[in-house]
């Protein structure tokens, strides 16, 4: 498994700090530190952001995937200094979560 995530099929896009209502049409490209942030939240809020719903209104992401089991994974990939990415579907987005704390968001094909 690798840590570099490319999607040469789309635009990487960086969300402003602090701006969660700009309508996204790219890739959005979250940062998180396991140290400080929850990256189920981290999740849910880009996927949010990219979808344009509010977060309560979404089907949980535990619907989806273990939340508790992608962060271990992803912590534990990160204390043994050990890239893993993740990657799998949600509210019709395209997910990757990987060690190297990248969050990628793409949004559903119109």
């Amino acid at each position: 498994m690798t840590d570099e995530t490319t999607h040469p099929e789309s635009e990487p896009f960086w969300l402003p700090a602090g701006e969660t209502s700009r309508p996204v049409t790219e890739t959005l490209h979250v940062q998180f530190d396991s140290e400080t942030d929850d990256l189920v939240v981290t999740i849910v809020e880009a996927v949010a952001t990219v979808t344009d719903q509010e977060t309560l209104e979404m089907e949980p992401l535990f619907d989806t995937i273990d939340g508790s089991a992608l962060n271990e994974l992803v912590q534990s990939a990160q204390d043994r200094n050990q890239p893993v990415e993740v990657s799998f579907s949600y509210q019709e987005c395209r997910i990757t979560a990987s060690s190297s704390g990248a969050v990628l968001v793409e949004p559903p094909d119109d």
